[in-house]
């Protein structure tokens, strides 16, 4: 008799299965609603379960399990995505210290990009999240921000400041805007041990030393039962995942 293996897909949000934080599209909707009904998966993101209802809330999809603010928050769905009463199974608190915070209003006003649109320093409750253009600005100031960093690596810079300035704090890039930060490990990678299954496939933009999904993809590497795949788009996710299913 043969034995079913239990299989299971890890999905970043942003970038992999939704445009920056924007909705699904028409289009990846329709195939991953079907892909779904065949399929386990959970959702580990860098954002708060109200950003990620944004984007998902419209969808029938029900996840395994959600892990927001980069894994330190970790939410059983009652039934899907779209409950508000979801459970919070554990939550890693996190404050962000004093000399940190000045230094990040100081790299706020120093820095050359020339626009600023507010919610600078947002705190998460288990994360800070960083963006010298500020959350509030339009999809049409993001990207315009988002060019200019792929030319200057500024959030590069800032992040790898952060990390020798302050001991203990890990800062990653994260979307379009903004840097991840959160105490030393409690990155992506931490889901891994509330995830029981046989195999492990984990999708996600920014897999690339540096990027929040890097973590969980260098601790799945080399590993029998893992794998990882790099996307550019949930164009590429569904190219993925028509792949994987051959």
């Amino acid at each position: 008799m043969e034995v079913k293996m239990n299989k299971v897909f890890i999905f970043d949000v942003d970038g992999t299965l939704t445009p920056s934080r924007l909705p699904m599209t028409e289009e990846f909707q329709k195939f991953f609603q079907k892909w779904v009904t065949k399929n386990k998966f959970y959702l580990v993101t860098g954002s708060d379960l109200p950003k990620l209802q944004e984007q998902m809330c419209l969808y029938d999809i029900e996840a395994e399990g959600i892990f927001t603010c980069c894994g330190n928050q970790y939410w059983k769905p009652d039934p899907s995505i779209v409950n508000v009463s979801a459970e919070l199974i554990y939550e890693n608190k996190f404050e962000l210290p004093p000399h940190l915070d000045l230094f990040l209003n100081i790299v706020l006003k120093q820095s050359p990009y020339p626009h600023r649109y507010g919610n600078h320093i947002e705190d998460r409750g288990s994360m800070v999240n960083f963006s010298i253009v500020g959350r509030d600005c339009t999809q049409e100031q993001r990207e315009e921000f988002f060019e200019w960093d792929n030319e200057n690596n500024e959030r590069e810079r800032i992040a790898n400041i952060i990390k020798s300035k302050a001991t203990g704090i890990d800062a990653v890039i994260g979307g379009q805007i903004s840097i991840d930060i959160y105490p030393e490990g409690c990155d992506k990678s931490q889901i891994l041990k509330h995830i029981e299954a046989d195999e492990y496939v984990f999708i996600g933009d920014r897999t690339e030393e540096g990027g929040n999904d890097y973590p969980l993809a260098k601790l799945m590497e080399g590993k029998d039962n893992c794998s990882f795949y790099q996307t550019e788009g949930w164009e590429e996710t569904q190219k993925i995942l028509e792949k994987l299913s051959d």
